[in-house]
């Protein structure tokens, strides 16, 4: 064989071993990567929930400060 040869088939055998090491390794970690995802997807619906409190009877202000003017909508 010419060394030309042995060394493309060196490196096509290196770069194959690679590919199948890799798609291996991805098709192992799939589930995990899966149940990492819908732990994230789960935290971040979780903050954005809003939990309501009651107010408390004597929180607002009574009297003229509270609403001076009613809103008026203004059509955009």
């Amino acid at each position: 064989m010419s060394t030309e040869l042995e060394i493309a088939l060196v490196l096509g055998t290196a770069f194959l071993w690679i590919t199948v090491t890799l798609t291996i390794l991805s098709a192992i970690d799939r589930p995990e990567r899966k149940a990492r995802r819908q732990e994230r997807r789960d935290i971040r619906t979780e903050k954005r929930r809003i939990e309501y409190r009651p107010v408390a009877a004597a929180s607002h202000p009574q009297g003229r400060n509270r609403h001076p003017r009613s809103r008026r909508l203004h059509p955009h």
